[in-house]
């Protein structure tokens, strides 16, 4: 199918504080204009090397390529066994470090086969014209999926050809905490083999899933984003409270833990008795950087902005959000401490809801909206 981009006119607009620095004279105009239309639920978008755009959709489980020329084109629709249900799908997809030699790129999916279901991380290549995608190989296999709740998969490239995997723990209660589940973690592995990389945590470990293992206690792991210093960090949905942006370490628990802690709770208990980060656990576990407080937001991608044009707030990390139909820029500092917040009226409820947010080679941001019908992809310029 081709489609043309429709670009609107931009929109320049000066945005309000939420907190008290940086000032708002700080802050850039920002310009947003529509590339793509005629989308339904673009979960994620990733850059080729040559500036073409691979995107996402999850319930269609369609794949396309967004050409330099302005054209839309199909790369695949809903490859034999692949799955999708409720918030699970054709979810986040990666062009590979070794694109330029083997043309690889990386998805993760809904699958179901006979008895079989599961999410799995899967490397295809993609054709010379990019109008289909070849199998490759099954990278990981086996994350938990039940009726499609709290699948979301989250891949970021790491160095060394390394893959970062970030999942959902398929509002299951146990597994953020169970080692040789891969639901609720950060997985790290091999880009091109889906072997676990050499210096994780548990490597010794006789399970290969946990041989896997980056961080744990994760609830539901939506975006991943790698900072300038090499840092990994993610963007995490909340229960009744407190989405979290986290600053990832190794071997770190980040605290879920939603298992009934008397007979009168739930077999998965979401309330007041399992916060976010529970410190009640043995061992430390680590608090987040940002959480959104009493209300959640749904906060659903994250992405450090680039490029001068964003003068202070380069650097900062862009986090969508579904629920609140918003972006947020939040700075850190060099120590990951938040210093300041910003929510930008040009893309406060202009849009609906926002899904992915993916920094472009151009210096600008581009963010998918996720409402169903007519979802679009923004691309979101600083400076005017």
């Amino acid at each position: 199918m081709m489609r043309s981009w429709r670009v609107i006119p931009a929109l320049v607009l000066s945005v309000p504080a939420l907190v008290a620095t940086p000032a708002v004279a700080d802050r850039p105009d920002l310009r947003v204009s529509v590339v793509q239309d005629g989308l339904s639920h673009p979960w994620d978008l990733a850059f080729l090397p040559d500036g073409r755009m691979l995107v996402t959709e999850r319930d269609s489980r369609r794949l396309s390529l967004a050409t330099p020329g302005g054209s839309r084109r199909t790369v695949f629709t809903a490859p034999r066994h692949m799955w999708a249900a409720g918030e699970t799908g054709l979810m986040s997809v990666e062009v590979a470090a070794d694109f330029a030699r083997s043309r690889g790129i990386i998805t993760c999916h809904g699958y179901r086969r006979g008895g079989v279901q599961d999410v799995r991380v899967v490397r295809w290549q993609l054709s010379s014209a990019g109008t289909s995608a070849s199998y490759v190989r099954t990278l990981v296999s086996g994350l938990p999926s039940t009726s499609g709740r709290h699948g979301g998969c989250a891949l970021a490239k790491g160095p060394r050809n390394q893959l970062y995997i970030g999942t959902g723990d398929a509002a299951t209660g146990r597994n953020p905490q169970r080692l040789t589940s891969g639901g609720g973690k950060v997985l790290r592995v091999d880009a091109t083999t889906g072997r676990p990389v050499a210096s994780n945590p548990f490597i010794r470990s006789s399970n290969r899933m946990k041989q896997r293992v980056f961080t744990y206690g994760h609830r539901n792991v939506q975006g991943l984003a790698r900072r300038s210093d090499g840092t990994m960090w993610s963007v995490e949905q909340g229960s009744y409270r407190d989405d979290e942006v986290n600053r990832l370490a190794k071997k770190a628990n980040y605290g879920w833990n939603p298992v009934p802690r008397k007979a009168t709770d739930p077999a998965y208990n979401e309330g007041a008795g399992s916060p976010m980060t529970d410190h009640r656990l043995p061992g430390a576990q680590r608090g987040a950087r940002w959480r959104s407080g009493s209300s959640t937001v749904a906060a659903s991608a994250g992405a450090f902005v680039t490029g001068r044009s964003w003068g202070d707030w380069r650097g900062a990390l862009a986090v969508s959000a579904l629920k609140d139909t918003s972006l947020r820029l939040l700075r850190f500092s060099k120590g990951g401490s938040l210093r300041g917040t910003w929510k930008p009226a040009a893309l406060d409820g202009r849009y609906g809801r926002l899904r992915g947010a993916v920094a472009g080679p151009d210096g600008a941001l581009y963010v998918t909206t996720s409402n169903g019908t007519n979802d679009k992809i923004l691309r979101v310029a600083a400076g005017g």
